[in-house]
């Protein structure tokens, strides 16, 4: 009578020897996770951080806008919102000149922000108020642009307040 062998054995000499093919789960997980390691540690180096700079700075210019907006309503009495497009420096205050100045909340001192020398700015009101109403002064679109200095071929990011409402978009 014939045995039948599996067709993962091999016969060499008296002893079955077993055929190995392909990874156990063990070492594919253990490979997937070394990869996504390195991807998520060394692939931001690759690309470049200007990208992500100049999107932390769209959204820092946008908070400041918002959070200006929101004291003014809470407060009732105007506040200015001051970009220094030279030294991308962003203020906000009582008065145009931030001279009495909004307190952060974060760090409990004069609201003041200076976005990442990898962008540029472009604005049509570098100095921009809110009334008590949340409305802007002066009653105008203002237009806010962010840009990558490193790649100029990315679009610029941009920021508008309507007039009126004072919506920021």
């Amino acid at each position: 009578m014939r045995v039948l062998q599996p067709c993962s054995t091999q016969q060499t000499g008296f002893a079955l020897k077993r055929i190995q093919r392909g990874f156990t789960i063990v070492e594919l997980i253990a490979v997937i996770t070394i990869i996504g390691l390195l991807a998520a540690v060394a692939g931001p180096k690759f690309i470049g951080n200007a990208t992500f700079e100049t999107r932390g700075a769209q959204g820092t210019l946008l908070a400041a806008l918002r959070y200006a907006q929101k004291t003014a309503v809470a407060q009732r009495r105007v506040v200015y919102l001051n970009l220094n497009t030279a030294t991308r420096a962003i203020c906000l205050g009582y008065n145009s000149s931030c001279s009495s100045a909004v307190i952060d909340p974060a760090t409990q001192a004069a609201y003041s922000k200076t976005l990442p020398a990898s962008v540029t700015l472009g604005t049509t009101q570098a100095t921009l108020g809110f009334d008590g109403l949340g409305r802007p002064v002066p009653n105008a679109n203002a237009t806010y642009s962010v840009q990558n200095a490193m790649d100029l071929s990315e679009s610029p990011r941009t920021i508008v307040v309507e007039a009126e409402t004072g919506y920021v978009r």
